[in-house]
């Protein structure tokens, strides 16, 4: 009856001192670590590069459209969304990209609502309220923009957005997408 337990001692010895398939037990606690560190890396530089690549691309389309050129056969606008396209280097989809283009009197006009009377003093514009229709739609707007690319010496309001996608779909479950804006805004030059 003694012996048995010195022989569950020593095979508990022997047991502890044996190392055989730590590394194993390393690698399986570490790898999961080490990958997610990689993917996470992988993610973040697809979303740095993709900003960087639109800001790029806006700067570039502002670059083209203050010059009011046009080639043959296209509108400003559609040479404009092929700049976005060139200089995003395929990295984006273009059928999900939202341009916009505002036109402005002054920059700081930009963003600022239609100026109207507050009749009532409520803070805000309320319908039957006297406004000054800067953009002549016939409405108050809360921007005093209109769309398009503007005539010489105008302001214009470039803004791209775009939801861009996770690169290997393991952040998924936090967001399906990024939203990514690039704005500048340029006067046009006079043409």
């Amino acid at each position: 009856m003694i012996a048995r337990p010195c022989k569950r001692r020593s095979l508990w010895r022997r047991f502890r001192r044996n190392d055989a398939g730590a590394t194993v037990v390393e690698f399986a606690i570490g790898l999961p670590v080490v990958l997610s560190l990689v993917v996470g890396i992988l993610e973040i530089s697809n979303y740095f590069f993709l900003s960087a690549a639109i800001e790029n691309a806006v700067l570039r389309a502002s670059r083209f459209g203050i010059t009011g050129a046009t080639d043959d056969g296209t509108t400003r606008a559609d040479q404009v969304r092929a700049i976005i396209e060139e200089y995003t280097f395929g990295r984006v989809d273009m059928d999900k990209v939202q341009i916009e283009t505002l036109v402005y009197e002054q920059f700081a006009d930009i963003g600022e609502p239609e100026p109207y009377t507050d009749s009532n003093d409520s803070g805000s514009y309320e319908e039957g309220e006297p406004f000054s229709d800067v953009n002549g739609n016939g409405v108050w707007d809360d921007d005093m923009a209109t769309a398009g690319l503007g005539n010489s010496g105008d302001i214009v309001l470039y803004r791209v957005s775009y939801a861009a996608p996770s690169l290997t779909g393991v952040l998924d479950w936090a967001s399906e997408s990024i939203n990514l804006t690039a704005t500048v805004a340029v006067r046009n030059e006079p043409y």
